[in-house]
Formats: structure tokens, C-alpha cells, sequence
């Protein structure tokens, strides 16, 4: 896990910010899904890298307009339900309704979190798509990018699910490490020895609650 959150330190700051530019720069659902993935990835972490590099609030780590931003423009473009269930896996299951939706919240919490202090690192970035993998043809891809700007650059790829809000992110992978795959682990091990409740309660002793 500390493997992985190094290398969200490092650029995975596009992961909410490509998904957000589909709202941010006024793209309708039905705009958004006449274009390929790869395409739209392209355009909007263009447009994205542009829109923090000229607002400096975005640029100071912390602000609450990075906050403020996230919430309204990236957040909406995550499928978090999916995201969790897939974290989850077998575990989920052992879950009640109102249990999964805990976790979902709390989840949710953590990676926005992730996302907002990453964001302002983006003005010194660049996004370069190299390629898309077809799971399901206009359902499920996954669009590969590399991060460029630093000494090294950083492989990301965005696993992409298309339904009836368009195009929703609900995996990263950042230099080979899942997100889900990342965290599911982590769940496994929370559940076996604490129960679905001490998996709650350890996400809200992340989230500070």
C-alpha cells in the first residue's frame, strides 16, 4: 500500500482531474460519450493541466478551492459504488445495506482526499496517452497515459465504465499497482480480523472522524 500511495504522490493527480473536465469545461453526458475514451482523456487532461496552471489557488496544496473543486467536479465522475465493491470483493456480500453504504461513503472520503492533495502538483505535469484497451466495446476500456514532468515518467492507466451518467472512472493503475487490487488486501485483512464494523471504523480513524 505505501508502494502505491507514493506513486499517487507522484502523478496520480490526473485520475480525478481528467474524469472532472467532461463538467468543469461544460461537456454534456451526451457530448462526453460521442467521443472515444482515449480522445477524451487526451483533450481534457490538456485542458485540465491549463485551467491549474492559471488558477494559483489550485496550485497551493490544502486551499479550499481545491477542495471546494473536487468535490462539484471530480467526485460526480467516479463510480465509487463500483469502485468499493470491487475493493471489497467476496466481503461485500458480508455487508448489510446500511453497512455498504458506510463503507461507500468512507471509501469515497479517503480517495477524494487522495485526490485533493495531489491536484496541485499537476502544473508541473504532462499527459500523454499511448494507448486503449477494449474490455467491452463503448462499455468498458482502459486508457493508457504516462505522466511526463518529472525525472521518471509515471505509467497510468484509468479503467473507464460507460453507463447512463457517461464515462465513470473506477480503477487507476499507477505503474502496474490497482487501486482496487491496492486496497482490497488492506479490506481483506480489516474484515477477518475486525468484522465488516471494524472496517468501517478504521476508514473513519483514516478520514479523521
Amino acid at each position: 500500500m505505501q508502494h502505491f500511495i507514493g506513486h499517487l504522490a507522484r502523478g496520480l493527480s490526473l485520475a480525478g482531474s481528467v474524469a472532472a473536465l467532461a463538467f468543469m469545461l461544460g461537456f454534456s453526458h451526451a457530448q462526453a460519450e460521442t467521443v472515444a475514451p482515449d480522445e477524451l482523456v487526451r483533450k481534457l487532461a490538456a485542458e485540465m493541466t491549463a485551467a491549474v496552471r492559471a488558477d494559483p489557488e489550485l496550485q497551493t496544496p490544502g486551499s479550499l478551492k481545491i477542495s471546494d473543486f473536487v468535490q462539484k467536479n471530480i467526485v460526480p465522475r467516479f463510480d465509487f459504488e463500483r469502485v468499493t465493491q470491487i475493493a471489497m470483493g467476496r466481503n461485500w456480500a458480508k455487508a448489510n445495506p446500511s453497512e455498504q453504504k458506510q463503507i461507500i461513503t468512507e471509501f469515497g472520503r479517503l480517495l477524494t482526499r487522495t485526490y485533493s492533495n495531489a491536484i496541485a502538483t499537476l502544473k508541473d505535469l504532462e499527459v500523454e496517452v499511448k494507448s486503449t484497451r477494449v474490455i467491452t466495446a463503448n462499455v468498458d476500456v482502459t486508457v493508457k497515459t504516462q505522466m511526463i514532468g518529472r525525472p521518471q515518467p509515471v505509467a497510468i492507466d484509468y479503467g473507464l465504465i460507460n453507463g447512463p451518467g457517461g464515462w465513470k472512472v473506477y480503477d487507476v493503475t499507477v505503474e502496474g499497482i490497482s487501486l482496487v487490487a491496492a486496497y482490497r488486501d488492506e479490506f481483506g485483512g480489516l474484515v477477518s480480523s475486525s468484522g465488516v464494523s471494524g472496517l468501517i471504523e478504521a476508514l473513519k480513524k483514516k478520514n479523521g472522524g
